[in-house]
């Protein structure tokens, strides 16, 4: 028997599907299910290699305010983009996730020419970040579930801000405990999901259990936790946290250790590797990303314009993981194989489209 709530739902899924279809007079333009999208286009998921899979290199209106115009503007923020991405590709990284979501400073238009110039992959993100945007220029798309499932559904099937280039994952930042505001972002996020065969990624308060409280409402919208991750997660170094979320099907995003670093950031680096050793030993290095969630183009700031994060980012920044953390993780016995799964085959299966539901 189809209860109310399983009326709506499918009703919200076919008027996501609908709309699509009505912008474009006809079916929806989806991506061949089994690919992957990137700003350049569609891919095989095997080409995405070594993934970062959570970054921000995007953010390039909010680095130009700050950005001298000795150094040429945003041509010079280009040149200098691409010479880094360029270098961070030679160590082996093939593949970036940019999480950078329209509210906060994306500009895909720089995404598309600094991927093209690099050779990196690059997969932008639709979704919502906390709140209504801040800044005056830029207005929310929508304050309804249904709304904003709409807008992240056409940012990943027919394009971004009119550019053509399209999302390829869907990003939402949430606290603790949800705002009514966080908790439509997530529906949504849940619902254009279902309807486009993309995955999400969830900013997450892992400190205070903040992915449990996201799982409620996900699992309320039937969602595929195999689709999901909550990335933020080293923040906590609660094992049961962990080993709860992996059991119910999601994955964690270990993407803050380098913040361990500092003596007044806790968890501390060593027992942020060690509880990914622990998620390992536990027969789940398939649940597992690695990424440094850096502010690339901040990191590229000269030193007295940057605040605290993007002076990390600046002294290794997305190539932590490889030269730090990986290191660190072979010592306390991660094999190569088992690096390999979280770092290539993970990603590979993550980001590949599904079909939708």
């Amino acid at each position: 028997m189809t209860t109310r709530r399983d009326f709506l739902k499918i009703t919200a899924a076919s008027g996501i599907a609908a709309a699509l279809s009505a912008s474009a007079g006809g079916a929806p333009s989806l991506n061949s299910v089994g690919t992957t999208q990137t700003v350049l286009g569609a891919i095989d998921p095997n080409a995405l290699g070594f993934t970062l899979a959570h970054e921000h290199i995007g953010d390039a209106p909010e680095v130009l305010e700050r950005w001298p115009d000795a150094w040429g503007g945003k041509t010079g923020l280009i040149a200098t983009a691409v010479d880094r991405l360029k270098a961070i590709k030679a160590a082996g990284i093939s593949t970036v996730v940019d999480l950078t979501t329209y509210d906060v400073g994306r500009d895909i238009q720089f995404l598309e020419e600094v991927s093209r110039r690099s050779g990196m992959n690059i997969i932008a993100a639709t979704g919502q970040r906390f709140s209504p945007p801040r800044s005056r220029s830029v207005s929310m798309p929508a304050r309804t579930t249904d709304g904003l499932a709409k807008y992240f559904a056409n940012e990943i099937s027919r394009g971004i801000e009119g550019t053509g280039v399209k999302a390829g994952v869907i990003k939402i930042g949430t606290s603790a405990r949800p705002t009514a505001l966080e908790e439509a972002g997530l529906r949504a996020a849940a619902r254009a999901s279902k309807a486009t065969g993309v995955p999400i990624r969830i900013h997450t308060d892992a400190a205070n259990r903040g992915g449990e409280s996201d799982a409620v409402i996900l699992e309320d919208e039937d969602v595929n936790p195999a689709r999901v991750s909550f990335d933020h997660s080293d923040d906590s170094g609660d094992i049961d946290y962990f080993l709860g979320l992996v059991r119910r099907g999601y994955s964690l995003g270990m993407d803050h250790v380098h913040r361990g670093l500092l003596a007044d950031f806790k968890p501390t680096f060593q027992r942020r590797a060690e509880c990914i050793k622990a998620i390992i030993d536990a027969g789940f290095a398939n649940k597992v990303f690695l990424s440094s969630d850096s502010e690339f183009g901040g990191s590229l700031l000269p030193e007295e314009t940057r605040d605290w994060r993007e002076n990390i980012d600046a002294a290794e920044g997305m190539l932590f993981t490889a030269r730090r953390l990986l290191p660190r993780l072979r010592e306390l016995g991660v094999s190569s194989d088992q690096i390999h799964v979280i770092t290539v085959e993970n990603p590979k299966t993550f980001f590949r489209r599904s079909a939708s539901e």
